[in-house]
């Protein structure tokens, strides 16, 4: 790889660059961080390290540019830098990732990742086959979903092609899905959710349902013409991985319709919805979908009554960096 020179770059910051990787410590937390965005009690977790020591590290690995830290009412995630941010640490860093293998303690740390991402699913799961029966009465008293519905509609053009409903719930959006395409399949990670999906739509020919991770859903790629993710991207432990799945799932020009909350600050989402993500930024949004290989045709805000903002986004697919799982 040929590292480019970036202008916003002085000769300084190639300096606290290099001696922000010079730690293998700082290594760890890098890789460990390529799996998705993690709080600090987590990288604790992970390293089995104090957290004074853990935050001295990350401070380094910040004011180098190699990681941000992003917070989330009352917690801070740091995740690794965007590429468009900073093209000389993420170049450096993708550079040294390609040999995570050789690290020292990769298998005991790729194991930990793996136990809190699945502690993540499970809460999820758990909570959504909870109130899977009762999931259309809260979505309406929280976020009024004929308000976003409508955009969703309007974005994706009646084709004869299949149409792919993300988080798909007990199916509130199938019926409507249904009416602009050949095919529709919902997909969930929750059984119970999904089995009143099916029983919601049990007459609907077009409709099937599959039960499964969203990150890694068992369909062909290219397989549908529109995918759809409504309100379930705050709840997913990696964004970017759910939105290039996405991608490889959508046929060439294929429409992406992302449905979800602006960045807030309101903690109790945390608790009684489970959101592991307190909304997100429009900024950061299109750099995920550009960094997957989209090109944004259209962003909107939409007010609830209850003091919610959410985001609506159309995307398109058009191949590009297309920066895949690690």
């Amino acid at each position: 790889m040929v590292i480019k020179s970036n202008s916003q770059f002085q000769v300084r910051d190639f300096v606290s660059v290099f001696k922000a990787y010079s730690d293998e410590t700082r290594l760890r937390i890098v890789h460990i961080l390529s799996y998705g965005p993690l709080n600090v009690n987590e990288i604790v977790e992970v390293l089995e390290m104090g957290q004074s020591r853990i935050s001295r590290h990350l401070k380094i690995l910040v004011d180098a540019g190699i990681l941000s830290a992003n917070r989330e009412g009352s917690w801070v995630y740091y995740r690794i830098s965007n590429f468009s941010e900073l093209e000389f640490p993420s170049q450096l860093t993708e550079i040294l990732l390609s040999y995570k293998d050789r690290m020292n303690d990769f298998v005991n740390d790729v194991k930990k990742i793996e136990l809190i991402q699945k502690n993540r699913i499970h809460r999820n799961k758990t909570y959504f086959n909870t109130i899977a029966e009762n999931f259309d009465k809260i979505q309406e008293k929280v976020f009024h979903p004929s308000v976003y519905r409508e955009k969703i509609l309007d974005y994706i053009p009646g084709n004869k092609g299949t149409i792919l409903d993300l988080g798909c719930g007990p199916g509130g959006l199938i019926s409507d899905l249904s009416k602009i395409s050949e095919k529709v399949i919902g997909i969930d990670i929750s059984n119970k959710m999904i089995a009143t999906a099916r029983e919601k739509n049990k007459s609907n020919k077009k409709a099937s349902f599959i039960e499964s991770k969203l990150e890694e859903i068992p369909l062909k790629s290219q397989s549908a013409s529109a995918v759809v993710a409504s309100m379930v991207l705050h709840h997913v432990s990696n964004p970017p991985l759910l939105i290039q799945e996405a991608e490889r799932l959508l046929s060439k020009n294929g429409v992406f319709c992302l449905v979800d909350l602006l960045k807030h600050n309101k903690e109790f989402m945390r608790e009684l919805y489970s959101d592991l993500w307190l909304g997100f930024e429009p900024d950061q949004l299109k750099v995920w979908l550009e960094e997957a290989g989209f090109d944004i045709k259209q962003i909107d805000q939409v007010k609830t009554q209850t003091n919610f903002t959410i985001l609506t986004i159309k995307a398109v697919k058009k191949g590009g960096l297309n920066v895949r799982k690690k």
